[in-house]
């Protein structure tokens, strides 16, 4: 973990709640159902046989980076497992992207940040209705994202510089419900994206800001999100943020255990 990371992480310990703190009841229920909540009957199972398959694979693939980089990998060829090992989110929080989705019934959904392709996963087999729209700028990591989801034929894959793709989609969309951000972590690139889809989102929809503490860019850009004048509440679970904008909400800010 790196210094800055890890001094974020100790604030981010001592100030985290539970739904003890919680007076709202909207985030009150969103806590119990869908963040404490094991949902122990449903099974990822196929999902996690994928993402072991990309943790014990050791060829090395070239990786084209237009963001931020890698803090734990300089150099440009790598072996998919220490990509996987590195890149990946965690099961439970690729689980709780799964639950939100069934949960709201959401059914548009953009990714910004293919990578490998597990959250994308994810965020196909919620909803069998849904369109997943996924953005990725590397065609190697890509064309491994699209093996492990080739059996689901509700992704559509946009390959390349996401400020040229993503204008592109937006242009043919009138809503989007849920947006999954873990592309490029440089402060310009986060508010950027965020002010290009923002005019899409209606009051149900939720933004997901992935790795909001991993630099004091990422810090800063999450710190002016969070009250942006679209946005009326916002949730820190250190490893991501969620942004809301129903009005009702009444600008409510938490920093929760996850």
């Amino acid at each position: 973990m790196n210094f800055f990371l890890f001094k974020e992480y100790i604030k981010y310990f001592h100030l985290q709640t539970d739904e003890h703190s919680l007076h709202s009841p909207f985030f009150y229920n969103f806590y119990l159902k869908l963040i404490k909540s094991k949902q122990k009957h449903l099974d990822w199972s196929s999902i996690e046989v994928k993402r072991q398959e990309l943790l014990n694979n050791s060829q090395e693939i070239e990786i084209f980076d237009l963001g931020a980089g890698s803090k734990v990998q300089n150099s440009s060829k790598r072996r998919i497992s220490s990509i996987a090992k590195h890149s990946l989110s965690s099961s439970k929080f690729s689980q709780f992207l799964f639950q939100l989705i069934q949960f709201y019934d959401f059914q548009q959904i953009i990714e910004l940040g293919t990578s490998l392709g597990i959250n994308t996963s994810y965020l196909a087999s919620a909803n069998n209705q849904s369109i997943v729209d996924s953005f990725e700028a590397d065609q190697n990591a890509l064309k491994i994202a699209k093996y492990v989801n080739q059996n689901f034929e509700n992704i559509n894959f946009h390959e390349g510089n996401i400020d040229n793709t993503l204008p592109e989609l937006l242009n043919n969309l009138t809503e989007i419900d849920l947006v999954y951000a873990d592309a490029n972590h440089t402060y310009e690139a986060t508010i950027r994206y965020f002010d290009l889809i923002a005019p899409k989102l209606h009051a149900a929809s939720i933004y997901i800001l992935d790795d909001i503490h991993w630099s004091s860019g990422m810090n800063k850009a999450w710190n002016e999100l969070k009250i942006h004048n679209k946005v009326s509440a916002s949730i820190d679970l250190f490893d991501a943020g969620l942004l809301f904008f129903n009005p009702e909400l009444n600008q409510q800010h938490y920093i929760l255990k996850f």
